[in-house]
């Protein structure tokens, strides 16, 4: 029978040990995550609500909603142009430039016929008869013609006059294309009516005029037209379909109307969307991003990239506050649609961007602080949204940046807020918005502020223990006197107590002169040495009566004592369930040092010890923090040693015991530079010289009254 409980053991310990392998398959399930969190916003439920189809499912609607109706909105239109008349104008260019040059033409040909050849002998009017004949196809009499072939220039321009002012008359009025031919009766009857105009040349101009093509004057302003309609249209108030969130918008079995399939479209439900289409572009993008996280993740905090939690933090942040779009787009908190649309403004992006920067850098708060508010812009559709989601965020991580305690969440709150508020006003004043529509966004901007560190103050204490992340925080409420670890070092190790408390003052002062984490080495001094409440009076500081328990022992037996105290202050502080990073302190405080007194008292009695079986049995220092601490340790405990030394003698013996580490190999695997420890020496001088300065030696009370004596005797 397979024993699928060993099979899956033996699937893990192959596949997931491996740091890059588990972080590969955490990047895929994240990956999956913000594809489903984005794909159930941006794909459609179904896509074939289509015009008169049947509707198999109720749908209401998720949202406030309001668009303009097309339909409805060109049948307004269309009821406005009923009554609409283009725009007409007289016209005359084609008149002039054919109609005209036309009958021109006619009257032309008779004068070069007629007139021209008049004083040439050898042309006789048969011959002008028969060239008009040939031009012409006119039936006159042959009397007639004779009379044409026979008429002086003079009396051809003035027959030629007579037409044309006769048209002009009537096409200058403006004729429609409809009313062309009564135009052209118009003209003639005014040619007949004319009693000057007789015989051959009436018939002849007549002739020509009927032969003319007539243009209509009367014609369409197609740009004063196209300017009207414009202005009739503007004047259309565009139809809008106002839909409310929980609205049902058609019910199972319902045939959809045009009205029902326009608000379903608006909602994402249209048949034109390819679901595939849009889920590959979601996972393009999402890609993208992620590549890019990476890679800042990688070259500019790599502790939190090489840190497999806190990466996992980083994506789980991310994804959280991506949730809680939809959640917060979907409020109804206006019944009037233009104000309750505001709520974007709602969206609590600082939360994640606060949270980021106070577990893991301000440098990733500021980076996702982008990438969320770029999202805002894709959901929302509203840049507004999305600057105003940018700001805050940048904002809530300023605020945080440098947090001492929690009520520095709170001030950060109103200053987003503050900021928030700014900004759609802002905003407001540029796109031009109402004032009651300013107002709720303002309202919205405020309420984010203080939504966003509600969530961070709640989500903080459970995303520190879970994911073993030691904040300033934290920090700062560990450093309370009445901690019980520190309760029982105080009342029980006073000696190490005072130690710790002044390791401690040395170690943050170090730690601040070198860009170090001055908290953290405080804290880690406070716990470096609770293990010695195992046997407190074997260490030198408690030893108040002046008996030395060493004293009995032997040499080896000293040592083991000496050192066991740091791995029963690793057990101690585990138990407590201390940070990981003050367990790490406790446990790299002394590294592998050699125990040098008790070495050499039994190398004095036995030449061939071993040095390595008198020295501590931990790593050494992997940060500046922990070594800043082991220097500190070191040097507290062996200055008080000095008695009436000058503050450069102080100095010197500084810089010698933290050589003696150096030289020891103590530092080799931390991140300390030679000029760190130059400055770490002078900061240790400075303040130890502040601490036990050479003071004014009081006189004693005997002296006092041997003074007061030989005053009284003066």
């Amino acid at each position: 029978m397979v024993d699928f409980k060993k099979v899956y053991t033996s699937i893990v310990d192959k596949y997931f040990q491996e740091k890059r392998r588990r972080m590969a398959v955490w990047t895929g399930l994240f990956f999956l995550i913000f594809l489903l969190i984005l794909s159930s916003h941006f794909v459609p439920g179904r896509t074939n609500w289509e015009v008169g189809s049947v509707s198999s499912q109720d749908v209401q609607a998720d949202r406030y909603l309001t668009f303009v109706d097309e339909a409805g909105t060109l049948a307004r239109q269309q009821e406005a142009l009923a009554t609409f008349q283009d725009v007409y104008k007289i016209d005359l260019e084609k008149f002039n430039s054919i109609t005209i040059a036309s009958v021109s033409d006619s009257f032309n040909r008779l004068e070069e016929i007629a007139a021209v050849n008049k004083g040439d002998t050898d042309v006789t009017t048969v011959d002008k008869i028969a060239q008009l004949h040939d031009v012409f196809e006119f039936t006159l009499g042959p009397d007639e013609w004779a009379a044409l072939a026979n008429l002086s220039e003079t009396e051809i321009k003035w027959l030629y006059d007579k037409g044309i002012d006769y048209a002009i008359d009537v096409m200058s009025k403006g004729v429609a294309q409809e009313e062309l031919e009564n135009a052209r009766e118009k003209i003639i009857q005014s040619v007949r009516n004319d009693s000057y105009i007789t015989g051959a040349e009436e018939k002849f101009l007549l002739a020509v005029l009927n032969k003319a093509i007539l243009y209509p004057t009367y014609v369409l302003d197609t740009e004063a037209t196209a300017a009207k309609r414009t202005e009739v249209l503007a004047t259309v108030e565009p139809e809008k379909i106002v839909v409310q969130k929980g609205e049902l918008v058609v019910r199972k079995g319902e045939i959809l109307t045009e009205r029902q399939s326009s608000i379903l479209n608006q909602l994402g439900y249209s048949q034109s969307v390819s679901p595939g289409l849009v889920v590959l572009g979601l996972a393009l993008l999402i890609a993208i991003l992620m590549v890019l996280a990476r890679t800042f993740v990688q070259y500019t905090t790599p502790k939190v990239y090489q840190n497999e939690k806190q990466m996992v933090l980083l994506m789980l942040l991310t994804a959280a506050t991506l949730f809680l779009y939809d959640l917060f787009l979907a409020l109804s908190l206006s019944p009037v649609t233009e104000r309750a649309a505001q709520v974007g403004y709602l969206i609590p992006v600082s939360m994640g961007t606060m949270l980021i920067t106070i577990l893991l850098d301000v440098r990733l708060g500021v980076f996702i602080d982008l990438i969320l508010a770029l999202f805002v812009g894709l959901y929302t559709e509203n840049s507004a949204f999305a600057i105003v989601a940018l700001i805050g965020g940048l904002a809530g991580s300023m605020g945080v940046a440098t947090l001492g305690q929690r009520s520095d969440i709170s001030r950060a709150a109103f200053g987003i807020s503050g900021i928030n508020a700014c900004t759609v006003i802002a905003l407001g004043m540029i796109i031009n918005q109402t004032p009651d529509v300013i107002c709720f966004g303002v309202l919205f901007g405020v309420f984010n502020g203080l939504i966003s560190s509600i969530f961070t103050m709640g989500l903080l204490p459970y995303l520190e223990n879970i994911f073993g992340i030691t904040t300033s925080i934290k920090l700062l409420e560990l450093a309370n006197p009445n901690q019980p670890l520190l309760k029982k070092l105080l009342t029980e190790a006073p000696g190490t107590y005072h130690h710790c408390i002044m390791v401690g003052n040395l170690g943050e002062a170090a730690a601040e002169a070198i860009g170090a984490n001055g908290l953290e080495v405080r804290l880690g001094a406070y716990y470096h040495d609770i293990g010695k409440l195992k046997r407190p009076y074997f260490f030198s500081e408690n030893q108040f009566s002046g008996n030395n328990p060493h004293d009995n022992i032997t040499p080896q037996l000293s040592t083991l004592i000496i050192t066991s105290h740091v791995k029963d202050g690793v057990e101690m502080a585990k138990a407590a369930k201390l940070p990981p990073v003050i367990i790490q302190m406790i446990a790299q405080h002394h590294g592998d040092s050699l125990v040098s007194f008790f070495y050499y008292k039994a190398k004095e009695q036995d030449p061939e010890v071993k040095e390595r079986d008198f020295r501590y049995e931990q790593s050494k220092p992997q940060t500046k923090e922990a070594a800043i601490l082991m220097m500190a340790d070191t040097v507290e405990a062996a200055v008080r040693s000095k008695k009436n030394a000058t503050p450069g003698q102080i100095e010197g013996f500084i810089r010698t015991l933290i050589k003696g580490k150096l030289n020891d190999g103590q530092f080799d695997e931390c991140e300390l530079t030679f000029r760190d420890l130059d400055q770490i020496a002078t900061a240790f001088a400075r303040v130890i010289n502040g601490i036990y300065h050479k003071r004014i030696e009081y006189p004693s009370q005997t002296s006092i009254g041997v003074s007061h004596k030989q005053e009284g005797k003066k």
